[in-house]
């Protein structure tokens, strides 16, 4: 990656008393008389090879529950796996992502790793390096883009990206900078592809950015390790894109501007998640955004300083600090004029300046006049001016460059005749334009001292010339045919030019001059077929027009030719099929379907239905009038010509039955109902059978049936009337026999003088009223589908409904339920509980019922509890309601008192993951506090390593998900009592494990 190189220093900042152990140093920008680090040779890619990194390939597993990447280093990159990216000419957007595949950061050159063709793959870049003694400050930024392909598998089953900084001398990894990429992993900045290319999702990461810290690593070998893997199934792929800085430091845009800038724009390196602009001391926010925009500019030598989040547990954060200085001057540099070939795309100004403005003209003929150096493909000579400025609007300067276009003419004259006798005497002189230097070709190879202007031409062949530039451009003449040789003359005869295909028989006549001696002919029939015979007669065996050529050859090998074309018409071939050849008279309609064929052209069609009517479309959806045997006939003729040809088929059309019955009564209730069935099916010929489907499982072939049912319901009957030929007809109609309804209600436990939960289940499955009869078992009865009734003494009671309808009065039918009915138990007052200011006092009420509520709910954790937790200033006297599951109320009350104490209490010592669970948090304990400011833990460096602003859930021991060694912690709290004081504490706690 090119971009301005940016120094560093360190710089010890004075901070406040609480801040002043977390940090010790910072990176400053500063001028340019302070050392920088240096980077290791090509770890950017910049001389667009792999030269310095290690490539790798392998395939991934799913062994034991974990994702194995098996990798093998390689001599080179291998293709398709470890890819080189150029911004120049550019390689276009990424398909899922619709990203640049170029990483945005200005470089020229990044890679990609992997492919999405899955298969199990795994591929992986490494880069090894030593960091020269002494160079205690020394830092990386990579960019990286990744696309997965999500198909749902476990997550050590899925596509990813390996991301593996190690320090080799220490033999330790860099877990800040170190990270695993998965599909579906939910991680901030993905987003899902709108063009997946099938039914499996695609996740996508645009170009992202990370800072690797190796300060305080001078002398010692790091080693950086980039890795992408299928999935374990080997379906679905992963791959990512890649690139690393130039410079071994971060780095600022914008940090020095020009004197007359009206505004500067600081940039923070690209790809974090979250920027954080502060002023010299910390003291105000004065920006978020990558880019801190600044208007006026400020005193030149002003500091401001910036804190890098990259997306969560995906990096380290960083703080850089930079020095605004108003001594930047802007040069502007179009590069240098050049002289190209005509269409040569050249690449014109320099390396960009982000914090540069770019204009160039004329606009035509460049890839883009706003950027610093855009592509120029030009087709004439072209003066461009390039306008720089910085971006706040000062420093405008002014440069120009001269694209020279090289062109020649390629054209080549010809003087003589091209095709010849050699005895003609006439030369054939051929000449091109003047150029720096010439190559004549005869058939495509090098004439040896063929470099002159002209060429005399002393046998047959190809001829052409390439004239040569010195600066390389060529230019190539068309390609000239000379023939030189004896001129006969060829001529044939054909019988018929134009025949069909089946049974043709063309005979070609030769009447060439001479017509003897040392004379040979080549006949090319146009299918393929040649012959040497004099006379020659063939039949083709497809339809086509055919060029026949023949050429005659006579003494010295001068020759003649003659083409004459024949046309071979299509023979069609007649075919059709019928969608039922028999078919009974009701309702027929027979469907021919033509599936005649010819190999080229239109086919007209003739059709002859056996009945004396004719049509003439393609395919025929007929009814006949009669019933019979018919002989339909289908003649075709193929583009209007006489080729023809006929095919017949058979028809038979059967007299058919009409099925008809009547009910004695459709509608008939369940006790004692008869259904009378009476056949009224005619045919106009011939007998008929009878099937009749009862709808209930019954099937008879009487005439006529008489029928009851077993049981209530709607049922369908059928009628099947079948005839000689199989033809046959059928007829339905519905009978109903009506059914009682069957009772059916439940009924759940109740406190006396509350309405009895019945719930009538009941189901009307007749179109007639229902009605209900209810018997509470105490001599007390009720209609209606449910009644309101309150039992006013408790007991067992058996609860009987019965149901008929109006339509079907008689039997009743009935069910009975048994219920039970309760009192409720009386109330008690409980003993006044005393509590401390804020201090949680767990209260205890009675388990009674199933249900409980404390009013009002003031100061307690959860109203809903037995065993509520308060925790409040001032007294309170509580009403608790217990309700049963049957409904029955219980209120009992509970006085608290209040009295003031404050006290902070920590622990010190905490053990995480204890066998006890009792002491796994480090946190504070509170009486009479109103609420926590903060409460922090550091380690004895000062890092800061926990913080909240309450007093739960407190911190488990645990960085980054990863539980510390054993080692005493710093605590600090401010919290403010309940009459408004701040307390301050701090103190020392053991971690034990």
């Amino acid at each position: 990656m090119q971009v301005r190189m940016t120094l560093f220093y360190s710089y010890n900042l004075r901070l406040p008393s609480f801040l002043s152990f977390l940090m010790t140093s910072m990176l400053l920008l500063s001028v340019p008389d302070k050392s920088f680090a240096q980077c290791p040779y090509n770890i950017d890619f910049e001389d667009g090879t792999f030269t310095g990194w290690t490539c790798w390939t392998g395939h991934v597993q799913y062994v034991g529950g974990l994702n194995k990447i098996s990798l093998t280093a390689q001599p080179g990159p291998v293709p398709n796996r470890h890819e080189m990216m150029s911004t120049i000419p550019g390689n276009g957007l990424d398909p899922y992502g619709l990203f640049s595949k170029n990483c945005p950061n200005g470089s020229l050159h990044s890679i990609k790793l992997g492919n999405n063709s899955g298969g199990a793959e795994a591929e992986g870049v490494s880069y090894t390096f030593t960091i020269p003694p002494g160079q205690d400050q020394f830092s990386l930024i990579y960019h990286y883009a990744v696309v997965f392909q999500d198909p749902g598998h476990l997550a050590n089953q899925q596509p990813r990206m390996e991301i593996e900084i190690m320090n080799l001398t220490d033999n330790t990894l860099l877990s800040c900078s170190s990270f695993d990429f998965i599909a579906s992993s939910g991680l901030p900045g993905f987003f899902l592809s709108q063009f997946p290319g099938g039914p499996t999702p695609v996740w996508c990461k645009d170009w992202s950015a990370n800072s690797i810290n190796l300060d305080g690593n001078a002398g010692k070998t790091i080693r950086l390790f980039f890795k992408t893997a299928d999935c374990t199934f080997s379906a679905h792929f992963g791959y990512a894109y890649l690139d690393v800085n130039s410079e071994c430091s971060s780095n600022f845009v914008g940090a020095t501007f020009c004197p007359d800038d009206s505004a500067i724009n600081v940039t923070a390196p690209y790809g974090y998640e979250s920027y954080t602009w502060y002023d010299s001391i910390f003291n105000q926010v004065l920006g978020t955004q990558q880019v801190l925009h600044i208007s006026p500019p400020p005193p030149s030598g002003t500091t401001v300083k910036v804190v890098l989040s990259p997306y969560s547990g995906y990096g380290c954060m960083d703080t850089l600090t930079a020095r605004l200085l108003d001594t930047l001057h802007v040069h502007a540099n179009a590069g240098p004029d050049t002289s190209v070939c005509k269409n040569t795309p050249v690449q014109l100004g320099v390396t960009p300046d982000p914090s540069f403005i770019y204009s160039w003209s004329p606009a035509t003929g460049l890839s883009d006049p706003n950027i610093a150096n855009p592509i120029a493909t030009d087709t004439v000579s072209t003066t461009y001016i390039l306008t720089v400025m910085h971006n706040g609007g000062g420093c405008t300067t002014l440069d120009t460059v001269n694209v020279n276009i090289i062109t020649y003419d390629s054209s080549m004259t010809i003087t003589g005749p091209v095709s010849q006798c050699a005895s003609s005497g006439q030369p054939v002189i051929l000449t091109v334009h003047t150029a720096d230097s010439i190559q004549w070709y005869r058939n495509g190879i090098a004439i040896p001292g063929a470099n002159q202007v002209q060429y005399t031409v002393t046998q047959s062949g190809d001829y052409s010339a390439t004239l040569f530039s010195i600066a390389g451009c060529s230019f190539n003449t068309p390609v000239q045919h000379i023939d030189i040789f004896p001129s006969p003359v060829a001529g044939f005869s054909i019988n018929n030019n134009t025949q069909c295909l089946n049974g043709n028989q063309f005979i070609f006549t030769n009447n060439s001059v001479p017509r003897g001696g040392l004379v040979l002919y080549n006949w090319d029939l146009g299918d393929g077929s040649t012959f040497t015979t004099r006379d020659v007669t063939h039949a083709y065996t497809q339809v086509g027009n055919y060029a026949v050529k023949m050429i005659i050859t006579g003494p010295g090998g001068c020759m003649d030719s003659i083409s004459q074309n024949v046309l071979v018409n299509p023979s069609p071939t007649a075919k059709f099929s019928v969608n039922t050849a028999k078919q009974c008279f009701a309702n027929n309609q027979f469907v021919f379907t033509n599936a005649s064929t010819v190999s080229s052209g239109s086919l007209t069609y003739n059709w002859d239905m056996g009945d004396g009517t004719i049509l003439t479309t393609s395919n025929v959806t007929y009814h006949y009038l009669l019933p019979g045997p018919y002989t339909v006939k289908l003649t075709i003729t193929a583009n209007g010509t006489i080729c023809t040809d006929t095919s017949s088929f058979n028809v038979l059309v059967y007299p058919g039955p009409a099925a008809g019955f009547s009910i004695n009564q459709a509608n008939q209730c369940f006790p004692g109902h008869q259904f009378n069935f009476t056949n009224t099916s005619s045919i106009l010929s011939g007998t008929m059978s009878f099937l009749w489907n009862l709808g209930d499982g019954t099937i008879l072939s009487d005439t006529n049936i008489i029928h009851s049912y077993a049981k209530p319901g709607s049922y369908q009957v059928k009628l099947l009337v079948s005839s000689v030929g199989g033809c046959s007809d059928s007829t339905l109609n519905t009978v109903n026999v009506y059914p009682m309804p069957s009772a059916n209600f439940t009924v759940q436990p109740v406190c006396t003088n509350l309405p009895v939960p019945l719930r009538n289940n009941t189901v009307n499955n007749t179109s007639s009223t229902v009605n209900y009869f209810w018997d509470f078992g105490n001599g007390q009865t009720m209609t209606g589908h449910t009644p309101v009734y309150r039992y006013p003494a408790p007991g067992n009671y058996t609860i009987t409904l019965s149901v008929n309808t109006v339509q079907c009065p008689l039997p009743l039918n009935t069910q009975k339920q048994d219920v039970v009915v309760d009192i409720p138990i009386p109330g008690i007052t409980y003993p006044i509980k005393d509590a401390v200011f804020n201090f949680p006092e767990q209260l205890q009420a009675r388990t009674i019922g199933s249900n409980i509520a404390w009013f009002p709910g003031t100061s307690l954790d959860n109203r809903n509890s037995y065993s509520p937790v308060f925790k409040g200033l001032n007294p309170q006297l509580y009403t608790i309601e217990m309700r049963t599951a049957n409904g029955c109320l219980t209120i009992d009350t509970q006085m608290v008192k209040t009295h003031k104490k404050i006290a902070i209490y920590v622990p010190t010592v905490f053990t995480p993951r204890g066998s006890t669970g009792l002491n796994d948090y480090l946190r504070p304990l509170l009486m009479g506090f109103d609420h926590v400011n903060y409460f922090r833990v550091y380690n004895r460096w000062g890092k800061l390593l926990y913080e909240m602003k309450n007093d739960r859930p407190g911190w488990d021991g645990k960085i980054n998900n990863v539980l510390q060694e054993m080692q005493a912690v710093v605590w600090m709290i401010e919290a403010v009592d309940v009459d408004g004081i701040t307390h301050h504490e701090q103190g020392t706690t053991i971690l034990m494990q």
